[in-house]
């Protein structure tokens, strides 16, 4: 486990406790919120340069935001590693070159979509078509935290390789650790996360 980044995601409070409705649709005990993570500079600062050195080791040639979540983290990743960026659209403008990408990207061009974190990779699926719709390469996601629900065997399966700083678990036994959460919540989100759909 990273514990540089586990620290850095409790310094921003990115893990809430209740019941949540996910992007995916399904409903959890836990609520990571990673959209919160650039109001806390230091905490971003790290995770973002663990993230950059995660990227430099891809060699690609850019970097994609995925909407909205990801373009944060992108466009720090693109300055970091001085490589060009662009964001991806959930889909395509109804207007003006009515495309899915925002910014230059090339034919043959080897992309790497970059997002907050990953349930179970329907919303990356996505911005991959989107991605590969223009004659570009992607053959890696990259990621803050994997919740660990499928994802990496999915984008597999199109030929993706899942990249993450952290899991969900790492988090989690990183906090019971340091008594930031009890072991009843622990357990709670623990069996959740093994639940099958």
């Amino acid at each position: 486990m990273n514990e540089k980044i586990a620290k850095a995601l409790c310094d921003a409070e990115v893990l809430k406790l209740g019941l949540f409705t996910l992007a995916s649709g399904r409903e959890s005990p836990v609520y990571v919120d990673l959209r919160v993570l650039p109001s806390f500079p230091e905490s971003f600062d790290i995770v973002s340069d663990e993230l950059a050195k995660l990227v430099k080791k891809l060699k690609i040639d850019v970097v994609a935001g995925a909407e909205t979540a990801g373009i944060p983290y992108a466009a720090a990743i693109a300055l970091k590693t001085k490589l060009p960026m662009v964001y991806v659209r959930k889909r395509p403008k109804g207007y003006g070159t009515q495309s899915a990408i925002e910014g230059i990207l090339n034919k043959g061009a080897k992309c790497v979509l970059v997002d907050d974190m990953v349930t179970n990779a329907c919303s990356k699926l996505a911005f991959i078509d989107g991605i590969r719709e223009t004659g570009a390469l992607v053959e890696n996601v990259v990621v803050t935290l994997d919740r660990e629900q499928g994802a990496t065997a999915i984008l597999k399966k199109e030929g993706v390789k899942l990249h993450s700083l952290i899991t969900l678990r790492q988090l989690l036994d990183y906090m019971i650790d340091r008594n930031m959460i009890t072991r009843e919540e622990h357990e709670k989100i623990i069996e959740y996360l093994e639940q099958k759909e």
